[in-house]
């Protein structure tokens, strides 16, 4: 027996947990899925598939990311691979967050530069003539669709 599956069976709350490092083929097999997938240890109630959570490794600083593909999986007690908890879920809210809210901003930086760049192309080009082209039934111009 596993050593590192002794707790399934003595807490009914935690969970076996299929996770991959690398985004699976839409069309995996079963066994394309049990090569690049690996079993972890969780109490997190909430988690679900399509989660991203960190994990330990021996390497990138010990920690890394890895998706939630299967949740409350039929656990092999005679596997000789070694169960690791899941350390945390990674809650990206406040990130996506701070991409829209920046988005918000390159986009109303952008219009003002535009308009900057056309009031100075304008004002450049049409110089004095501003007034006397601007007054041309041309400049107020509107298409008009009667209904």
């Amino acid at each position: 027996m596993n050593n590192s599956a002794l707790i399934f069976l003595i807490n009914d709350d935690v969970r076996a947990v299929r996770c991959s490092y690398e985004p699976l083929r839409a069309a995996a097999t079963d066994l394309e899925i049990d090569a690049n997938t690996y079993v972890f240890k969780t109490m997190d109630p909430d988690l679900q598939v399509g989660d991203y959570v960190v994990i330990p490794t021996d390497t990138r600083h010990r920690h890394t990311v890895v998706k939630v593909e299967a949740v409350d999986i039929e656990l092999d007690f005679d596997t000789d691979i070694q169960l690791k908890w899941i350390i945390d879920r990674v809650d990206d809210t406040a990130y996506q967050s701070v991409l829209a809210e920046e988005q918000k901003a390159i986009t109303a930086i952008q219009t003002a530069e535009r308009k900057r760049k056309r009031r100075e192309l304008r004002e450049s080009l049409l110089g004095a003539q501003a007034e006397e082209l601007e007054a041309l039934s041309l400049a107020n111009h509107s298409e008009t669709k009667e209904g």
